[in-house]
């Protein structure tokens, strides 16, 4: 029968929890207080790992949507006649960026979240800057998807780094600022390129971003340590071997040994999102319900240039002024959802006997799933009777406001039941929320031609509606239900068993 693991035992390894591990064993923590452990670290020592991984969340979507405006000088260097086939030019990007997670999340799990993270931005680097050097459709359109690739390691990455750190009641503020740069740089990228395209050609925009990403990987191998618990332990294990005076034989058959193990933990951790995806009901919901919204957010990147050029006949710097309204949708949302969350979480807590329970996240969807359509209806329709153009703004602002806070609860409710494998997670939420952000961008266009964009907005909402409203019942009427019978939530770690 299966009981709930303490802290101890859900940082052992998957590979090593074949035995109860006697006292002395390397892979504990040597007591409560252990200094290695990342949550017993200073707060100052967290928030340095937290904001360096936030921060590079926001470059790589900022690379995804800066070819916005770009779109036409690309067209003509890169001899693109297809409309669809120049959308490709923001969704090959965003495919690479979305399913990179089902193998880079794992990947950390073996090797480390820090060695990944880092190799991941150096690849971002040197892909991006040959973006802006090819001149062939097809090169390009495959160093996009690769650059993606690389580039989504601190997406892949960061819920399992803020699950590393902190506690549940902890992580709302810093989960909330991960969580709303990634979702900034597709708004503050069409605004920066907007200028960039008037003034300069565009590889100029592939420059700056490799520039930027550059910047911030300089600090991030000085000040961002390896966070996760079991291979600071397994690391920790290694030393005390070798400091023990281990025969030359025994250490290389402790090598071999880990060789073997370590090629067992990367076919597993490869595996272990569609095993999630495959056997977790609760990652099911989410990834429908994320994969939605997340496909509706960039939609709304792609095509938000065009309504004001199409109906209001802006120039492309005077329309990619408008994604000030996502941007501050965004912020605003934000600050709701990260100060609230852990206030209702604390709160809800004390309630129930200082229990801990995922479904405390639920309660923040509830005015996401308004927020969302109805912000949804007052775009569209306001689109399309060209009103004032402050009113299709705040409609796209208070969607966005929605967005934000149902990303951010989602999120944690994924920390919370799955504490120990979060990337891989995370990872398995990106399975349809990279299918929805490289297609919805796509098919949008040829929709909002057909029937408008009033219409258009009416059947988005209405989908948003139902999967905001029908997502958090399930989550919260079943979702203890379901994680009592499976194996896998609240910590437990023989996922390969």
């Amino acid at each position: 029968m299966l009981t709930r693991p303490d802290e101890t035992t859900r940082l052992l390894g998957a590979d090593e929890e074949t035995a109860p591990a006697p006292a002395a064993d390397p892979l504990t923590w040597t007591s409560p207080t252990d200094h290695g452990n990342p949550k017993n670290w200073t707060p100052s020592r967290k928030w340095t790992c937290a904001m360096l991984v936030s921060i590079l969340t926001l470059i790589a979507p900022t690379a995804a949507s800066m070819v916005v405006p770009a779109m036409p000088a690309l067209a003509r260097d890169l001899g693109i006649e297809s409309k669809s086939f120049l959308q490709l030019t923001m969704s090959a990007f965003v495919l690479g960026w979305t399913a990179g997670p089902l193998i880079l999340g794992p990947l950390s799990e073996v090797f480390g979240r820090a060695t990944i993270l880092h190799v991941g931005n150096v690849g971002f680097i040197v892909f991006n800057i040959l973006c802006g050097l090819v001149r062939n459709q097809y090169a390009f359109l495959f160093l996009r998807f690769i650059s993606g690739f690389c580039g989504s390691g601190p997406t892949s990455l960061g819920t399992g780094v803020l699950s590393d750190l902190w506690t549940s009641e902890e992580r709302g503020i810093s989960l909330a600022i991960y969580t709303v740069l990634p979702l900034l740089g597709p708004a503050a990228g069409p605004m920066v390129a907007g200028y960039i395209v008037q003034y300069y050609e565009w590889p100029y925009i592939f420059y700056l971003c490799s520039l930027v990403s550059f910047v911030v990987l300089v600090p991030g191998l000085v000040f961002m340590p390896e966070t996760f618990g079991p291979v600071i332990l397994r690391r920790r294990q290694a030393e005390k071997l070798r400091h023990a005076g281990a025969s030359a034989l025994s250490i290389l058959a402790a090598q071999d040994a880990q060789l073997h193990t370590t090629k067992q933990r990367i076919r597993k951790g490869l595996a272990r999102p569609f095993i999630l995806l495959g056997t977790q009901p609760i990652i099911q919901v989410l990834a429908v319900y994320f994969g939605f919204y997340f496909g509706l957010y960039q939609l709304s990147i792609a095509s938000y240039q065009a309504m004001w050029r199409d109906q209001y006949g802006m120039t492309p710097v005077q329309a990619s002024a408008n994604y000030v309204s996502i941007s501050l949708g965004l912020l605003v949302g934000c600050q709701i959802a990260g100060t609230l969350n852990d206030k209702i979480y604390r709160a809800l807590k004390r309630r129930n006997g200082d229990t801990d329970l995922p479904e405390y996240r639920v309660w923040l969807m509830i005015p996401a799933a308004i927020l969302v359509p109805a912000g949804l209806l007052v775009f569209g329709w306001a689109a399309v009777a060209k009103a004032h153009w402050l009113l299709p703004n705040v409609g796209m602002a208070t969607a966005c406001v929605g967005l934000v806070m149902a990303f951010l609860c989602m999120q944690a409710y994924v920390m919370d039941s799955y504490p120990v494998y979060a990337a891989s997670a995370q990872g398995a939420l990106t399975v349809l929320r990279a299918l929805a952000a490289f297609s919805m961008p796509i098919m949008g266009p040829s929709v909002i031609k057909a029937v408008g964009y009033g219409w258009f907005s009416t059947l988005l909402a209405a989908v948003a509606v139902t999967l905001g409203i029908g997502a958090p019942t399930v989550l919260y009427w079943k979702g203890a239900h379901l994680r009592a019978m499976s194996p896998y939530a609240a910590g437990q770690v023989n996922l390969e068993r």
